[in-house]
């Protein structure tokens, strides 16, 4: 651990970095929008959830760690937000979630029509921001950071498709393979890999320390999405702010289940499968079939923690493993920076990935 993160209030600097893009974002929002049908009110009702923000702040920290300026920065930090929360509204659809951060879904509470169109106005208001670049940082970086948000865009709809055809045909026979490389395209890189690779051109860095931060952005995404899978399992529903339990009602491919799935009887594997098979209540063809039930659903969660928390363990060891080798990384590449509390922010995030508890 550096030494300059051990009385570092991570939670507060995010605070601070969402408080800089909201404003951003509402620079962008039509003051009088006029024939917009409430567009705008809708659009603003995720971002304004209590939420971490941390993509924002991962670019925020990067640009103004290595010599960037706020200026710089804060344009695609709210272009990332919007991102974020335009796959949060097309997710929830697409997982039939019932809560978004401790309130009712977006399609919950406007239908589904409205939502989607929500999500898209979002995708569309992200434009300004990333147009706003050519003039903080010229037309070259400009185009070099809207070239990384269009493969970001390519690789998590890549990876959202790669997950929804395991679920169409039925696939458990993956591998932790299988699974790192679904996490690394539909969740590593638009949460590390793209905040961390903007905030490099922002401030003009080198292109060997360009590859270095991706390749931490990418090892710390992987551990932060593990662990955000723990979370889901371990914590209450206040704490992780969606539905208990929510990615077993699902059915989502996570480590741990995989894991349960390898390592269970034939029987426990095949009463597995079947719930697996069976759709949440509410959810696509729920009508017409029989659904999951509570029982089901907790029968599933204490065959991810039998056999003494085995799952469970051989998830936090590969989420180690992987935030361990960003951290040597972080060491060589960030360490030597100057001092500044953007730099301590980054020196902290191994640490964070691993005991954050929502």
């Amino acid at each position: 651990m550096n030494s300059d993160s051990l009385d570092f209030d991570i939670s507060r600097y995010l605070v601070e970095c969402r408080r800089l893009t909201l404003d951003e974002i509402k620079e962008h929002v039509p003051a009088n929008p006029r024939h917009s049908g409430g567009l705008y009110q809708l659009l603003m009702d995720y971002p304004l959830r209590p939420a971490k923000a941390l993509r924002p702040a991962l670019c925020i920290a990067t640009g103004m760690s290595m010599g960037g300026y706020l200026d710089s920065v804060l344009p695609s930090a709210a272009a990332l937000e919007l991102f974020h929360n335009a796959f949060l509204v097309h997710d929830d659809i697409e997982d039939g979630s019932v809560t978004r951060r401790h309130a009712p879904t977006l399609h919950n509470l406007h239908g589904m029509a409205a939502a989607v169109n929500v999500g898209d106005g979002m995708l569309a208001l992200a434009l300004g921001p990333l147009l706003d670049n050519v003039r903080a940082l010229g037309i070259g970086a400009a185009f070099r950071i809207l070239q990384v948000f269009a493969r970001m865009a390519r690789e998590s709809a890549e990876g959202q498709m790669l997950e929804l055809s395991w679920i169409r045909e039925g696939r458990w026979d993956l591998t932790d393979r299988d699974y790192v490389r679904m996490v690394h395209k539909k969740t590593g890189w638009y949460s590390f890999i793209t905040p961390v690779l903007v905030g490099t051109i922002a401030a003009g860095t080198l292109a060997v320390r360009r590859e270095a931060m991706a390749r931490v952005a990418l090892l710390l995404g992987i551990a932060f999405q593990i662990q955000d899978d723990l979370l889901s399992l371990e914590g209450e529903e206040a704490e992780v702010g969606k539905d208990g339990w929510g990615d077993l009602w699902e059915g989502k491919y996570t480590l741990i289940l995989l894991h349960a799935l390898r390592t269970a009887t034939q029987a426990q594997r095949q009463e597995a499968l079947r719930i697996l098979t069976l759709p949440r209540p509410g959810g696509e063809g729920a009508s017409s079939r029989p659904v999951k039930t509570a029982a089901d659903v907790s029968w599933l969660a204490d065959l991810l923690r039998g056999r003494g928390g085995e799952s469970l363990a051989h998830a936090r060891a590969v989420a180690r493993a992987h935030a361990l080798r960003a951290r040597l990384i972080v060491d060589r590449e960030i360490a030597p920076l100057p001092p500044s509390v953007h730099r301590t922010f980054l020196t902290s995030l191994v640490d964070y990935v691993l005991s954050r508890t929502h």
